[in-house]
């Protein structure tokens, strides 16, 4: 095995926690990934910073709106946070994972799901953004909204939004719908679009993924 991506070896260990809090009357489900990186516990700790800033952001955002409920409904019953991940990717140092987040309000019929992405290079010690796919002179957005809008098909409204929450795959981007992204009947939970689809449009770092 190449001793370079050996270096790169990332391990993932399933970690969670369940909290209720009677006084405040709500309930937290809680499921996240542990990184441990062979030899490189600088990295190891970087990439689980990263991941708990993810999780206190949900957790926090949660128990904010929940104040803000009880205030204005009166509401006393359980309210909830269920919050779960998918690794997507984990290969040559590349790691790509989904978080889901189900909250629901007590006073607040509707439960809302909402999604987020991680993705880290380990090899260049970086956080991945979108722009980092794709070359700086030309508007590649648009054309991969049009992409995203083929493979779906008719009958879904689509947000632009849908560009801001991504994981990497081998076959291409996966982008993560939820109803702020896809208005439809029959949404999936995600859309690819393939590295082939996209060759005229990727930088040098992201034809690296084809």
């Amino acid at each position: 095995m190449n001793n370079a991506l050996l270096e790169q070896s990332i391990e993932i260990e399933k970690q969670g926690f369940n909290k209720l809090n009677s006084s405040l009357h709500y309930e937290l489900n809680v499921s996240y990934p542990k990184v441990k990186c062979s030899g490189k516990i600088d990295l190891e700790h970087k990439i689980n910073l990263d991941i708990q800033n993810i999780l206190f952001m949900a957790i926090n955002d949660f128990r904010a709106k929940i104040t803000s409920v009880k205030a204005e409904k009166g509401a006393i019953g359980l309210s909830y946070l269920n919050l779960d991940y998918n690794v997507f990717h984990n290969n040559n140092g590349i790691l790509s994972i989904s978080f889901k987040k189900d909250t629901y309000y007590n006073g607040i019929d509707d439960i809302d799901i909402k999604k987020l992405a991680y993705n880290y290079d380990a090899t260049n010690k970086r956080k991945i953004q979108l722009s980092d796919l794709f070359k700086g002179d030309i508007d590649y957005k648009d054309q991969l909204f049009d992409f995203i809008k083929d493979n779906l098909g008719h009958g879904k409204k689509l947000k632009k939004e849908v560009l801001n929450s991504f994981c990497i795959q081998e076959e291409g981007i996966v982008f993560l719908l939820d109803k702020t992204r896809c208005k439809g009947k029959e949404c999936p939970d995600n859309v690819m679009v393939k590295w082939g689809q996209m060759s005229g449009l990727l930088s040098e770092y992201g034809e690296g993924f084809m």
